[in-house]
C-alpha cells in the first residue's frame, strides 16, 4: 500500500486499519502491528505520568538522539525475540518519573533511574498485551536495565525487524526541541517453534 499523506497520525490511522501486517509509506515498509503497539503503549503509558506526547517520526534504521542521558532497556521472549529500548532527555525523564510518582524531581537520582526502568517495563507489557495471539507474540520480558550517560552504542543483528518511533513531550518551558523529544525502540526477531 502506498500512502501520501504528510499528517504521521493519519498514517497510523491507516496503518491500523490495513489488512496486511507490512505498510508501505513512500517506499518506508513498517510493520504496522509492531509500529502501532509501540505507539499505543508509549502513549497510554505517559499518559499515566501526566504528560502529552505526539509522534514526530519513524524509523526503520537505529539513531541515537543527541541529549538522550538515560536509556531504559528490556527483553522480550516468545514467538519473537529481542529487546525494547527508551532514550530521553534528563528533562522528558524527571518530567516522566514526576508525573508517575507524583511528586517533582528536576534531576536525575535513583527515584528517576528506577522510574525509567517502571516506565519502560509498563510500555513493554503494552507491547506484549497488543502483539499478543500475532506472529510477533511475547510470552516473556526480562527485569528493566537503565543506562545512565549517552557514550554507547547498541548493535543490531541482520535480520531483525526494528522500529524507532520519535516522541515530542508537549513542555512549553523547554526551548529546544531536543529537549523535549524521546525515543523508543523495538528491535525483534522471529524464533522458530
Amino acid at each position: 500500500m502506498s500512502v501520501q499523506c504528510t499528517d504521521f497520525k493519519t498514517i497510523v490511522l491507516v496503518l491500523t486499519m490495513s489488512e496486511s501486517s507490512v505498510a508501505e509509506i513512500k517506499g518506508l515498509q513498517l510493520n504496522s502491528l509492531i509500529v502501532n503497539a509501540l505507539i499505543a503503549s508509549v502513549e497510554n503509558c505517559l499518559q499515566m505520568c501526566d504528560l502529552k506526547v505526539r509522534v514526530v517520526g519513524v524509523t526503520r534504521i537505529p539513531v541515537q538522539l543527541p541529549e538522550a542521558s538515560i536509556t531504559g532497556l528490556i527483553g522480550l521472549g516468545g514467538k519473537c525475540t529481542g529487546f525494547i529500548s527508551m532514550a530521553m532527555p534528563e528533562r522528558v525523564a524527571t518530567l516522566a518519573v514526576s508525573g508517575l510518582l507524583l511528586e517533582e524531581h528536576k534531576a536525575i537520582n535513583a527515584q528517576v533511574v528506577d522510574g525509567v526502568g517502571e516506565i519502560t517495563n509498563v510500555i513493554a507489557g503494552g507491547i506484549k498485551t497488543r502483539l499478543s495471539n500475532t506472529p510477533w507474540t511475547v510470552n516473556n520480558i526480562t527485569i528493566p536495565s537503565v543506562i545512565l550517560g549517552d557514550s554507547y552504542n547498541i548493535t543490531y543483528s541482520k535480520g531483525i525487524e526494528y522500529c524507532g518511533v520519535t516522541f515530542e513531550v508537549d513542555d512549553p518551558d523547554t526551548l529546544t526541541i531536543h529537549g523535549r523529544v524521546f525515543m523508543v525502540n523495538t528491535s525483534l526477531i522471529q524464533t522458530a517453534q
